[in-house]
């Protein structure tokens, strides 16, 4: 699809793909570390293959969640630790990559304390309260993916809740 794009008369695709299997309520390490080399190979093959296309400079991947998990873990299945696992939270990580980036740099306010009554943003049992809205990347996305500056309130609608500055530009994201 990606090829065809001049054919179609698009200047940018859409794409969305998903893997289950996060939801861990028991068995976390074994479960997340399946789930990380399943996602690092396709990643990895996506990007050979974008690259190998010419596209790499035009292609961004976003990550993301609808939730988060807990930092400390549960008791497990059978109640002694065995097989912990980690509960829902808030808080979460994303992560964005592509040619056309300014990477290298984490953005958000990342927590100087994990533990409890630690930091402000450390809630019981590992919780985090979040500093960065999810709309602070599509903010500088849509505008990227060619959405005009005139249309981000419809677009982002719940963008007018936060303060400018945790919202990212697209000269902050984009290579120029």
């Amino acid at each position: 699809m990606m090829q065809t794009r001049q054919e179609r008369g698009v200047e940018r695709d859409f794409f969305h793909v998903s893997i289950g299997g996060w939801d861990t309520h028991s068995w976390v390490l074994d479960n997340v570390a399946n789930n990380f080399n399943a996602v690092d190979d396709a990643i990895a093959a996506f990007v050979t293959e974008v690259k190998s296309l010419g596209l790499w400079n035009h292609t961004i991947v976003a990550q993301f969640s609808e939730f988060a998990r807990t930092l400390d873990p549960n008791t497990g299945p059978r109640g002694d630790g065995t097989g912990a696992g980690s509960d829902h939270a808030w808080g979460g990580h994303q992560f964005i990559l592509g040619g056309g980036l300014k990477g290298g740099k984490v953005l958000g306010q990342y927590p100087d304390e994990f533990k409890e009554d630690l930091g402000e943003l450390a809630l019981s049992r590992g919780r985090m309260l979040p500093t960065t809205p999810w709309d602070s990347f599509w903010n500088g996305a849509a505008p990227w993916m060619g959405v005009p500056e005139s249309d981000l309130d419809t677009t982002l609608p719940m963008r007018v809740n936060f303060d400018s500055s945790v919202l990212f530009t697209k000269d902050q994201l984009f290579n120029p």
